[in-house]
C-alpha cells in the first residue's frame, strides 16, 4: 500500500505539492531560493511514498492538476538544477522501482500515442511530452 507523502521539514514536501497543484508562482519562488542557496535538496527530495518520486518524476508523469503546465514546471526545475550544475543528477534520479523521469515521460507519451486523440488540448500535451522527453534525455539546451 502506498504511504501518504508526509515529507520531511526540508521543504521538499511543499515543492512536490506545488508541482502536483501546478502552482508555478510558488515553484518559481522556491526555485529562486534554491538557486541562491545552492542547496537543491528541496527540489530533488524523493517523496516518502511507495514510489519515492521526486518533483521531476511527478511532473514527467503528469500527476498534476493542470497537465498543460507540465512542460513549464519541468523547464523550471531543470533550469534551477542546471544553474547549480546538478541537472544530470536531477534527470537521472531513480524512483523506488528504478524509473527515471525520462522513463515516466516516455511511458506517458506511449500511452497518449496509442489513444486516438482529437482534442486540441490533448494534442498540445502530447507535443509538450515530445519536448519533455527530449529535455529529460539530452538535457536543456545550454543558456
Amino acid at each position: 500500500p502506498a504511504m501518504a507523502d508526509s515529507g520531511s521539514g526540508s521543504g521538499g514536501f511543499a515543492v512536490r505539492q506545488a508541482v502536483r497543484s501546478a502552482d508555478i508562482v510558488s515553484l518559481k519562488r522556491t526555485c529562486k531560493e534554491v538557486a541562491e542557496s545552492k542547496d537543491l535538496s528541496a527540489i530533488m527530495e524523493k517523496g516518502e511514498t511507495f514510489r519515492a518520486w521526486t518533483p521531476l518524476h511527478i511532473a514527467a508523469w503528469g500527476s498534476i492538476k493542470d497537465r498543460s503546465k507540465a512542460k513549464d514546471i519541468i523547464e523550471l526545475l531543470l533550469q534551477t538544477a542546471q544553474k547549480a550544475g546538478q541537472e544530470q543528477a536531477m534527470r537521472s534520479a531513480q524512483a523506488s522501482d528504478g524509473a527515471t523521469p525520462l522513463d515516466l515521460a516516455r511511458e506517458k507519451r506511449e500511452i497518449l500515442v496509442q489513444q486516438r486523440i482529437d482534442d486540441p488540448a490533448e494534442l498540445d500535451i502530447k507535443r509538450n511530452l515530445d519536448k519533455i522527453v527530449e529535455w529529460l534525455d539530452k538535457g536543456l539546451p545550454a543558456e
